[in-house]
């Protein structure tokens, strides 16, 4: 089924998905749980099992590395991508 939803590759994790993962949210000054594909994909403080995580950062439901330079800060990283219309399809 994750086919037709276009996820059609695995996803890498660089660490072990099942231990405690949390973000640190500024404007809540508090840490929070995630899901593994939201962590891999934050670009702020992370930690795991309280302690702090410094490994890769990858964009929103893809294996595509990226340094964080650039965006924004304390925000998932995600694809830019536009909807288009098939032809002939209204809204």
């Amino acid at each position: 089924m994750n086919e037709k939803t276009g996820n059609l590759v695995k996803m890498e994790y660089d660490f072990d998905t099942a231990r405690n993962l949390e973000i640190y949210l500024p404007k809540l000054d508090n840490w929070y749980r995630v899901t593994s594909r939201e962590f891999r994909s934050f670009n702020g403080r992370r930690r795991i099992n309280g302690e702090n995580f410094k490994g890769n950062l990858y964009k929103y439901g893809t294996n595509k590395k990226v340094s964080g330079e650039g965006y924004e800060l304390h925000k998932p990283i995600e694809m830019n991508w536009k909807s288009q219309l098939r032809p002939g399809e209204n809204l």
